[in-house]
């Protein structure tokens, strides 16, 4: 962020009493003479401001989860957050909407009104952010919500949205899902594999058709005890990510490379180097890959440095902007324990880093 500073204006400066002179003198012609000076060659203006426009924000998203032992059963969870640019006076919420998601077989799935935006949002140290880190911690918004255990959905699937606003308003999108992918030399069983104590393990996977973009999630338990004999505080639940670009850019390792975009939290740097000599023991980990589409890629993108932030470039059209996209993903559960009874399979050879 670049710091600003404001210089002080006549207006917010102190008022002082001045020495005695003709402009203070009570002879009558001081101020009169002021204010043909002033007005000599010169014409008001007349200026009128403009109101804030109230722009609806649309930020949609499906994603499609693929069965973690790769038996082809497909979940999915569609959400959208809603909200102004701007309403005087009142929330920014937008409440009583219609949101609809259509697939190319005609599969309609109606996204329904949540009571707060947290059921949009997971927790993440405290904060508020979505799954991916494609949507920001926002709780003065609108939230839509539709989980299904049998997708209507298919990878690479095209999909239609529509937002009906109670005001009128509609705004669109579409998108192609990317398509689905597979690990590669992955061993698990019950969607759960282990690491041996302070090994990585490089996940490698098959390329997805349409992809932008990976997103890895990682939610790891259990590190406030297993780093207290290294003399580290650390939080007993972390979550942290990884990100690959490209459709051919197919393998992260755990959790070695995890963490990048998280380093520079002072809290939590010391457990990111510890973190570089693999998982520790007596730990366990949720890692979720996602394969996602071009909207979701180009909302998210960092660009070139750019002083305002991030660069968003919008995929919703109509009577407002936003963001329509899609993902696919599979998730694993990660163990770090030595072999013996009553432990999932080893996931794989260690990865070398």
């Amino acid at each position: 962020m670049m710091a600003r500073t404001r210089a002080a204006s006549p207006a917010s400066a102190p008022i002082r009493p001045g020495p005695p002179g003709p402009w203070r003198s009570g002879t009558g012609w001081a101020l009169p003479a002021l204010a043909a000076l002033f007005t000599q060659g010169c014409e008001l203006t007349e200026i009128t401001v403009a109101q804030p426009e109230d722009v609806i924000i649309a930020e949609v998203q499906v994603v499609l989860t693929l069965d973690a032992d790769g038996a082809g059963d497909v979940s999915m969870s569609a959400l959208a957050l809603l909200h102004r640019t701007f309403q005087a006076g009142g929330s920014r919420k937008v409440r009583g909407a219609t949101v609809r998601v259509t697939g190319q077989s005609g599969q309609v799935v109606r996204l329904v009104e949540q009571e707060t935006a947290s059921t949009c949002l997971i927790p993440r140290d405290e904060e508020l952010t979505i799954k991916g880190g494609v949507l920001e911690p926002f709780d003065d918004a609108s939230c839509y919500r539709a989980d299904q255990a049998g997708s209507p959905f298919s990878p690479g699937e095209p999909l239609s949205m529509e937002v009906v606003v109670p005001d009128g308003r509609v705004l669109t999108g579409a998108s192609r899902t990317p398509g689905a992918f597979s690990f590669i030399g992955l061993t698990r069983e019950d969607g759960q594999c282990r690491v041996e104590p302070d090994t990585h393990y490089g996940f490698e996977w098959t390329p997805s058709e349409g992809t932008w973009a990976y997103i890895a999630d990682s939610r790891i338990e259990g590190l406030a005890e297993a780093l207290a004999g290294q003399d580290i505080e650390a939080p007993d639940s972390l979550y942290l990510s990884a990100l690959a670009i490209g459709r051919e850019d197919t393998e992260i390792v755990f959790p070695h490379d995890f963490g990048l975009f998280d380093f520079f939290d002072d809290d939590i740097q010391d457990v990111i180097r510890a973190l570089e000599d693999g998982l520790p023991g007596d730990t366990r980990a949720a890692v979720s890959l996602s394969a996602v589409d071009r909207n979701l890629t180009n909302w998210a993108r960092g660009g070139n440095f750019n002083p305002s932030g991030l660069v968003r470039i919008p995929s919703v059209l109509g009577d407002g902007t936003g963001v329509f996209g899609t993902g696919v993903q599979r998730i694993v559960s990660i163990v770090s324990a030595p072999g013996g009874d009553g432990v999932p399979p080893l996931c794989g050879p260690p990865a070398a880093t």
